[in-house]
C-alpha cells in the first residue's frame, strides 16, 4: 500500500484493532445487560415478597385482639425488616462489585485472560 495523505500500511492493523475493540465492547455490554437483568429480577422478587409480608402482617395485627400480641407481632416484623435491610445492603455491595468487574473489562486488552486481571485486595479497615 502506498503512503497517501499520511496513511501507511498500518491501516489494516488499525481496522483489525478497531474491529477487536468493537467485539470486546459488545461482549462487555452483553455481560452488563445480563447482570443488570439479574439485579432487576432480584429487586422485583424482593418487592413482591415485601408486599406479601406487609399484607400478612396487617391481617395478623387486624385479627389479633390483644394489644400485647399486636406489639409482639410488630416487633417481630421490625426485626425481620432490619435483617432484610442488612441483606439488601450486602446484595447492593456485591452487585456493585460485580458490575465494576464487568465494566473494567472495557479497559483490559482483548487478549488478556479474565484470570490475568488483578482483583483489589480485601479491605483491612478496622482490623
Amino acid at each position: 500500500m502506498l503512503e497517501q495523505n499520511g496513511a501507511t500500511q498500518s491501516a489494516p492493523a488499525i481496522a483489525a484493532a478497531l474491529r477487536q475493540g468493537a467485539i470486546q465492547a459488545t461482549a462487555v455490554q452483553s455481560a452488563l445487560g445480563k447482570k443488570l437483568g439479574e439485579i432487576n429480577q432480584h429487586w422485583l422478587q424482593r418487592i413482591q415478597q415485601d408486599s406479601n409480608d406487609a399484607w400478612q402482617m396487617l391481617f395478623k395485627v387486624g385479627g389479633t385482639p390483644a394489644v400485647g400480641e399486636k406489639i409482639k407481632l410488630c416487633e417481630q416484623w421490625i426485626e425481620g425488616a432490619m435483617k432484610k435491610a442488612a441483606d439488601d445492603a450486602t446484595y447492593v455491595l456485591e452487585s456493585a462489585r460485580a458490575l465494576g468487574q464487568i465494566e473494567m473489562k472495557f479497559f483490559t486488552p482483548a487478549d488478556t485472560k479474565e484470570t490475568d486481571v488483578p482483583t483489589p485486595p480485601a479491605s483491612t479497615e478496622g482490623v
